[in-house]
């Protein structure tokens, strides 16, 4: 019954925005008390339902982030990568975007193998 209950609480609050949603906070313990056993189950419940917020919001705003720059179709950055005598480079609105491209590249070049893939040089 208490499994239904944490599964039907769990779904209900992802069902609730991110702005609308109340934040979690994680109480610090001590190393020195001893939890009897449902005293550390609201614990873990609380980290997990914490936890779960936050990777929420977290793939959230990546979304967002993606979405804002595939919409500005600025290429700001360009990052080159060597291997084997031949650059392969990458283009995308941040440093992270252009030197994942840049990455992808080299090791689609390689079979897949990212091994002789030197460091990205990037610019923008």
């Amino acid at each position: 019954m208490k499994i239904i209950f944490a599964v039907a609480l769990l779904f209900f609050s992802t069902l609730n925005s991110a702005s609308a949603e109340t934040v979690y906070r994680i109480e610090v313990g001590s190393e020195s008390k001893k939890y009897s056993d449902s005293e550390m189950r609201r614990r873990i419940w609380e980290l997990e339902r914490a936890v779960s917020q936050l990777q929420r919001r977290v793939f959230e705003l990546e979304v967002s982030e993606r979405t804002e720059v595939e919409k500005s179709g600025n290429d700001e950055w360009l990052c080159t990568v060597s291997a084997r005598g031949t650059d392969h480079t990458g283009t995308g609105g941040s440093k992270a975007v252009a030197t994942d491209r840049a990455m992808k590249e080299c090791k689609r070049a390689n079979n897949g193998d990212g091994f002789f893939c030197n460091p990205p040089k990037c610019e923008k």
